[in-house]
């Protein structure tokens, strides 16, 4: 399983922001992901957490996340994201994806 988290740190326009929420969401699912996770307030409980809203969305694996990164449709509507947040993207894999034992005793850990 692969997860794209989005950070949001601000929204710059929120006519933009609705406009990209409504256009992402058929392409997520178009390319196999699923939100699981959507918060405006986690609970944090060390450090600090300048975002003003937290999204991941889950993937089958990498490949079918970058998919939908690199696809046309998403593309076509990074310019409104853009506009709209100043966010930050990252995928991150589960450990079997990733190739990570989490076994302790063992390295890689």
């Amino acid at each position: 399983m692969t997860y794209v988290v989005i950070t949001i740190k601000k929204i710059l326009d929120l006519e933009a922001f609705r406009e990209y929420a409504d256009r992402v969401a058929p392409i997520i699912k178009r390319y196999g992901g699923q939100y699981v996770a959507v918060d405006k307030t986690p609970d944090v409980r060390s450090g600090d957490w300048p975002f003003v809203r937290t999204v991941i969305v889950a993937y089958p694996n990498i490949a079918a996340a970058q998919k939908w990164y690199d696809s046309p449709e998403y593309q076509e509507i990074i310019p409104i994201r853009k506009r709209g947040i100043d966010a930050n993207i990252v995928m991150v894999r589960d450990p079997e994806e990733a190739g990570i034992d989490m076994d302790p005793r063992k390295s890689g850990a």
